[in-house]
C-alpha cells in the first residue's frame, strides 16, 4: 500500500511538471528602453516641453522676486545712516522676513515643478505599460523586460522603436 501511494505521488509530480513545462521554443523574449521610450516619444517631448515652459516662467517670477529684495537692500542701505536704531532694526527684521518669504516661495516652486513632473512622468509611464503589453501581444512576445534590468540582449530583441511607434501613433490620435 505504502509502495502504490509513493507511485502515486511520483506520477503525479512527473505529470504537473509535464504540464507546466514549456518548451524553449515557446517562449519568445524582447525588452524595451522605457528611458528611450519616454524621451523620444511624441508625449515624452511634449511634456518636456511643457515643463520647460513653466519652468521658463517661473524663473522669470523667481528672478523678479530677487530684484525686488534686491532693490529693498539696496533702499535699506542708504536710509540706514539716516534710520534710528529702533528704525534700522525694525527694517533689518523685516527685510529678513522677506527673505525667508522668497527662500520659500523658491522652496514651493521647487517642489511644486517636481510633482509635476513625477506626475507627467508616471502618466506617461503608465500610457507605455500599456503600450508594451499591447506590442506583447501583437508580436507574439512571452515576456517582454526593461533594457535597463538586462546584462546583455541581442539587439534583435530590441522592441524599444516598434513601441515609440505604437504610443506616438496612439498619442496623435488622442491629441
Amino acid at each position: 500500500m505504502k509502495r502504490l501511494s509513493v507511485s502515486v505521488l511520483a506520477l503525479m509530480v512527473s505529470a504537473l511538471f509535464v504540464a507546466t513545462s514549456v518548451s524553449a521554443a515557446d517562449i519568445t523574449l524582447g525588452y524595451v528602453d522605457l528611458q528611450k521610450a519616454l524621451s523620444s516619444s511624441k508625449a515624452g517631448q511634449a511634456a518636456k516641453q511643457k515643463m520647460e515652459t513653466e519652468i521658463a516662467d517661473i524663473e522669470d517670477q523667481v528672478k523678479q522676486r530677487q530684484a525686488d529684495l534686491q532693490a529693498l537692500q539696496d533702499s535699506l542701505k542708504k536710509q540706514m545712516g539716516m534710520l534710528s536704531d529702533d528704525a534700522k532694526e525694525e527694517k533689518q527684521v523685516e527685510f529678513e522676513q522677506r527673505v525667508r518669504d522668497y527662500q520659500r516661495y523658491v522652496k514651493d516652486k521647487q517642489d511644486e515643478m517636481k510633482s509635476r513632473e513625477e506626475r507627467y512622468t508616471q502618466q506617461i509611464l503608465r500610457d507605455l505599460g500599456q503600450q508594451v503589453v499591447a506590442l506583447s501581444e501583437k508580436e507574439g512576445v512571452s515576456m517582454m523586460m526593461e533594457k535597463s534590468q538586462l546584462v546583455y540582449a541581442d539587439p534583435a530583441l530590441d522592441y524599444t522603436d516598434k513601441l515609440i511607434e505604437m504610443y506616438d501613433k496612439e498619442y496623435k490620435e488622442n491629441h
